[in-house]
């Protein structure tokens, strides 16, 4: 997967397994704050002019096995959610 991300877009890509489900902060922004879901090795873009929180939530077969990441993001900047 190559990274695309620009001057106000924040790429996030999954190298996981399973689908993982992410939301990332507006503040200052006016774009959408909702969850949603990257299939593996997918990629997804949100528009933001500042540093945000991403909040990531790593799916598993077993529903009570998630595990939850959150990370500072920035436009510009490429995150590659991985398996552990």
């Amino acid at each position: 997967m190559s990274a695309k991300a620009t001057k106000t877009l924040i790429e996030i890509v999954n190298n996981t397994q399973y689908t993982i489900s992410v939301r990332i902060t507006n503040d200052n922004d006016e774009r959408s704050t909702g969850f949603f879901d990257i299939e593996p090795g997918k990629a997804d873009f949100w528009a933001r002019s500042f540093w945000q929180v991403a909040f990531v939530l790593r799916n598993s077969v077993d529903p009570t096995d998630n595990k939850a990441l959150t990370l500072v993001v920035r436009p510009t900047g490429v995150y590659y959610i991985n398996d552990d």
